[in-house]
């Protein structure tokens, strides 16, 4: 398409079938569809906008044709680049029950004592359940590492790894911001679990208490002492 003003092409793709241009720094779908049509569009657990794209929770999907009304294809919108002339489905109702499943098996393997949490209300996990609409879920008998202790040996970090959803939004944190790589994923499937360097407590760990991974933590699985992210901190203060 060109642009009568100066020349130049415009490049265009679609967002639920309205054109929109797009920009240099539009790197992937769900930048170009935040900035243009709004955050809460598209849903995230494992994306942060400080951190490289990584793909794993898969809840921000949305579908893509190449054409108007053509086959679609479902694809992660935090690392697929968003293309000239792509048509973008980011709400249908496919997307909608894909989404809602996935938080829903998150969800088996979560503690549900929002009510006594500390950042209830301040919490991405149940902000994103609640958009979704999702009051309970339909999966029981979760069998991941639940009734673990709570770390506490930090001076200033807390680790409570029952309220962990696996999205290894804090490695990633701690490795790409920080460039400590204190913090790693082990094991696969329901033995997966955050450790620090070789399964130390946190307070013996090389962590060097910047605040990152805490930061980045979309539920309180890592807190940090006198930073809390709990909606009635300002209140108390």
């Amino acid at each position: 398409m060109k642009n009568g003003t100066n020349g130049k092409d415009k490049k265009i793709a679609y967002i639920d079938g309205v054109a929109h241009q797009i920009e240099p720094h539009h790197s992937t779908i769900l930048k170009f569809v935040r900035e243009k049509v709004g955050k809460k569009e598209i849903p995230t657990l494992c994306d942060d906008p400080n951190l490289a794209p990584y793909g794993a929770c898969r809840v921000c999907s949305v579908d893509i044709a190449l054409k108007k009304d053509g086959p679609t294809k479902t694809m992660a919108s935090c690392h697929t680049p968003v293309t000239e002339g792509s048509y973008i489905l980011t709400n249908n109702q496919d997307l909608k029950n894909l989404r809602k499943n996935i938080v829903e098996l998150v969800l088996t393997d979560h503690p549900m004592t929002c009510s006594t949490c500390e950042v209830n209300n301040n919490c991405e996990l149940q902000t994103v359940a609640n958009d979704l609409g999702i009051n309970e879920h339909r999966y029981h008998n979760p069998k991941q590492n639940k009734g673990t202790p709570k770390d506490t040996s930090h001076a200033y970090m807390r680790m409570n790894l029952d309220n962990c959803i696996n999205c290894g939004r804090c490695v990633r944190a701690c490795d790409e911001i920080q460039g400590s790589f204190v913090l790693t994923m082990s094991g696969r499937g329901f033995e997966s679990r955050i450790t620090t360097d070789n399964d130390m407590l946190f307070g013996d760990s090389s962590c060097v208490s910047c605040g990152a991974c805490a930061h980045t933590c979309p539920t309180d699985a890592i807190s940090d002492v006198f930073a809390s992210k709990s909606a009635d901190y300002d209140k108390k203060v």
